[in-house]
């Protein structure tokens, strides 16, 4: 039997199919490059197509925008931890107080990304900051499932993809809040197990932030906390495995080709970095994390004026949003060598030599303009506050 749930391509490894299938004869697993991909069991499979139905790649999307802002928690601890301005736990710490639970990307005792439920303050520390890796869903659409079940409310965040996956399996319920991100891309968990086996002894990791602001928000940094020794810290434009994420060669072949951008998001709010706040609200730019938020829907409204009395925002359009911040409308860019790029995860090299030639740090150059451009910036907008 010859049965696929949507083109290979297209392919989001959200893991709604798994969950959907009635026969259990759907499983997730990665595959030789380090994708979650769908394996069907033929003997269990009956062809119901329960899974093309559940499948946000197969499906059409249409989304808006009713206001963008620019934004900041005043919990400077919250904002600090952030990886940009602390919106996500703010609106996460009001789900709780209003005695919900959050799903979001936390990890395992292996450190591996995966989908964790929180019901209490203390747990939602690892579900901050940005995870550049593919997450593995963990049972999670049944586990927020069973919540609204039972009542009580649940604040979703993940990629805009498995946003549309968590809503085509559980409906648009009225005590579901759903946030995605501007998203740059997912790339190969395969990739990210190889930097943390090399380089460090699991066992003495504590955390791994991928959005460090010790040299600022701006230059950001990859961080990795042990429990022997001093944590590494390394900026984005000297640390391998960031290098090699923001070249998009190790990204998932349908992120090049997202259905999510532009009006096709299906959050109640999408939240980001907003990059040239520089630009267009000075005042906003104290390289300390500003976050960009667009409310979709009537929920999402709702929810952002839950948080007002602890942020301060300003209000701007999605045009102006959208002209520093590709992600919001555009897929990254598929670069040359991607696929070569892919063919040495597959044949087993080791992330020093992948990182040797495509991980390679920024030169001397580069970096100090860029610093010097963000030392301009961030003077204008202490004096335009």
């Amino acid at each position: 039997m010859s049965f696929s749930v949507c083109d290979k391509d297209l392919c989001v490894g959200c893991g709604a199919c798994a969950d959907a299938c009635p026969g259990e004869a759907i499983t997730l697993s990665q595959d030789s490059y380090g994708f979650l991909r769908p394996v069907i069991d033929g003997s269990k499979c009956v062809v119901c197509r329960t899974c093309r139905g559940v499948c946000p790649a197969n499906g059409s999307h249409k989304g808006g925008a009713s206001g963008v802002f620019a934004a900041y928690a005043k919990d400077k601890n919250v904002r600090n931890k952030s990886s940009s301005g602390g919106i996500f736990r703010l609106l996460a710490d009001k789900t709780l107080e209003d005695g919900g639970v959050v799903a979001a990307v936390g990890y395992d005792e292996n450190f591996r990304v995966v989908y964790k439920v929180a019901s209490s303050g203390a747990k939602l520390d690892e579900m901050m900051g940005s995870k550049y890796t593919e997450a593995l869903p963990n049972d999670i659409y049944s586990k927020v499932r069973d919540v609204l079940d039972s009542g009580k409310k649940v604040l979703f965040v993940g990629t805009p993809c498995r946003v549309a996956a968590l809503k085509n399996l559980t409906g648009d319920r009225e005590n579901l809040l759903t946030v995605d991100f501007l998203c740059h891309g997912v790339p190969s968990g395969l990739l990210f197990e190889k930097f943390i086996d090399e380089n460090f002894k699991k066992r003495d990791i504590t955390d791994v932030s991928f959005r460090d602001k010790t040299h600022g928000w701006q230059e950001f940094s990859m961080r990795v906390d042990l429990s022997v020794g001093k944590p590494y810290v390394c900026s984005q434009y000297k640390d391998p495995y960031l290098r090699m994420f923001l070249g998009n060669r190790f990204l998932r072949e349908s992120c090049y080709n997202c259905k999510f951008k532009r009006d096709g998001y299906v959050s109640d709010v999408t939240l980001g970095d907003f990059w040239g706040i520089s630009s267009c609200i000075p005042s906003m730019n104290d390289d300390k994390g500003t976050s960009a938020v667009v409310v979709r829907t009537e929920k999402g409204s709702a929810a952002f004026d839950g948080i007002k009395d602890r942020i301060v925002y300003r209000e701007t359009t999605e045009s102006t949003l959208g002209k520093a911040n590709a992600a919001l409308n555009n897929s990254s860019k598929k670069p040359e060598g991607r696929d070569a790029a892919l063919e040495m995860l597959k044949n087993g090299n080791s992330f020093s030599d992948i990182a040797g030639k495509y991980g390679r740090p920024a030169s001397a150059k580069a970096v100090l303009t860029e610093r010097a451009k963000r030392g301009v910036k961030v003077m204008l907008g202490k004096i335009k506050k």
